[in-house]
């Protein structure tokens, strides 16, 4: 399978010239993270809304403004963790060509089946704990997934099994030539933050249809 891999996050926007199914940038978490996730996650929380390109940042912040305690809002990684998110829904803005995205920021995870998004490409970074687990085409059974087969059917070889890194973004392919992947078992049962990156008409799904998130 093939995979965009780009240096940089300016880079990514490229991945929607490739055939690949995933596009990935790995970057290093800021060290100070684990304590002010930690923090964040002392209860659930999920805030949904549109984040338009010229305004990611105030439109960032409003959203979470009854969700961040004022003291983390006095952290230094407060406003960076701001800056990086802004940051990547321009990117993804530059990717589909849109000047706004359907933006998704949560602790609940809760997509267990193996699955290829019904949407054409889906960005997604994992924050805080295990990142979504994917499988590489020959280390999985199509016809299984297809037909509806649970999870032990479509994995062929588990030692395969891949994990988009923490704060590492990824763009995966949708239906129908995407790449299956899944919650983690380490998410499911544990704690994290996602961030879900889509073209603004999927907002009406998640509001029409209370749609949780999916990864």
């Amino acid at each position: 399978m093939d995979i965009y891999k780009a240096d940089r996050l300016e880079s990514l926007k490229d991945f929607a010239e490739s055939t690949s199914q995933l596009g990935v940038v790995e970057r290093n978490p800021p060290f100070d993270a684990e304590i002010f996730f930690k923090n964040l996650m002392t209860r659930p929380f999920e805030v949904v809304g549109k984040i338009r390109k010229e305004h990611a940042i105030l439109d960032i912040k409003d959203l979470m403004k009854n969700i961040i305690y004022d003291n983390l809002k006095a952290d230094a990684l407060y406003e960076n963790w701001i800056t990086d998110m802004a940051e990547v829904c321009k990117i993804f803005c530059d990717l589909e060509k849109i000047d706004a995205v359907s933006f998704w920021l949560g602790t609940k995870r809760g997509c267990r089946r193996y699955h290829i998004d019904n949407v054409p490409k889906r960005l997604l970074v994992t924050y805080a704990g295990k990142g979504t687990e994917w499988i590489p085409n020959d280390a999985a059974d199509r016809i299984a997934f297809e037909s509806g087969e649970p999870n032990d059917k479509i994995i062929k070889d588990r030692s395969a099994l891949r994990h988009i890194g923490q704060w590492d973004v990824a763009v995966f392919r949708g239906m129908p030539h995407g790449i299956l992947h899944r919650t983690p078992d380490d998410a499911l049962n544990g704690q994290s933050i996602l961030m879900r990156l889509d073209h603004p008409s999927f907002l009406k799904n998640i509001k029409n249809e209370e749609v949780g998130v999916n990864n």
